[in-house]
């Protein structure tokens, strides 16, 4: 498959008014969904993992949607226009904060208390065909904890999760895109798949427990997120994945494991 048209995981987090990077205004969101409907190929995260597994095409133009910490405005703006679009999403749960707000150990003190789906919403929103993932209990930082207590994070917000909806939690997101290979390992013993926040298109050798994604923050004006698919895309994922290089942040390809 040309490179243009690899898969794109797209990342969302809060559907709401304001300025910081972890919001979308709910116009804005409803205008991207309906330009992705009428030009991409929506699909659900298990497709594209199966696909990677199996060395399967997918259609072209494939776009995947996420939303990583599970903000009520997901009920309250964004599953109405995706369910009046048919369009499928996964939804990533920091369990121990369900039905309270983002304000976890560890939070900037720039990003402001918002509130999170409760866990009737969250079984409502799974009732509706909406995937849930885990995104651990306490969003820590993975690789900052004991060996017992990553393994902890990772693995008991699966069974909260599952518990609470009653269907099987396949994937996983790593708090702040932040992993090892001890974290990785820890996870793919419990998942199908888990998202990173490396930048990129899923390429065929993408490794399915560190799936890159592209963060809709810095492509939040309308001509950028227009550019899905192009060569000016792919430029702008080479200039982000350059910059985590420099960082020295893995980026979840077969070929450096």
């Amino acid at each position: 498959m040309d490179a243009i048209h690899l898969p794109v995981i797209l990342t969302y987090h809060s559907i709401s008014e304001g300025n910081s990077p972890l919001q979308i205004s709910p116009a804005l969101f409803a205008q991207q969904m309906k330009w992705l409907e009428e030009n991409t190929k929506v699909s659900p995260l298990d497709k594209v993992v199966d696909a990677l597994i199996n060395r399967t095409r997918l259609p072209e133009r494939t776009v995947v949607l996420t939303f990583d910490d599970g903000y009520q405005d997901f009920h309250s703006f964004a599953a109405p226009v995706l369910h009046r679009l048919n369009l499928p999403a996964t939804i990533f749960l920091p369990t121990a904060f369900c039905g309270s707000t983002n304000s976890w150990p560890g939070q900037p003190a720039s990003v402001k208390p918002q509130a999170l789906l409760s866990w009737q919403q969250v079984i409502e929103l799974s009732r509706n065909s909406f995937v849930f993932g885990a995104h651990s209990i306490h969003h820590p930082d993975l690789t900052a904890l004991s060996t017992a207590d990553a393994h902890h994070e990772i693995r008991d917000s699966k069974i909260e999760l599952e518990r609470h909806i009653g269907q099987t939690i396949d994937f996983f997101a790593y708090p702040y895109g932040l992993w090892n290979f001890p974290i990785r390992a820890a996870v793919q013993e419990h998942y199908r798949a888990a998202c990173s926040t490396g930048a990129g298109v899923v390429e065929p050798k993408a490794d399915p427990f560190a799936l890159p994604r592209v963060d809709v923050h810095y492509l939040r004006r309308p001509a950028s997120f227009r550019t899905l698919f192009t060569a000016r895309f792919l430029a702008y994922v080479a200039t982000r994945r350059f910059i985590r290089r420099m960082r020295n942040q893995p980026e979840g390809i077969y070929a450096t494991i």
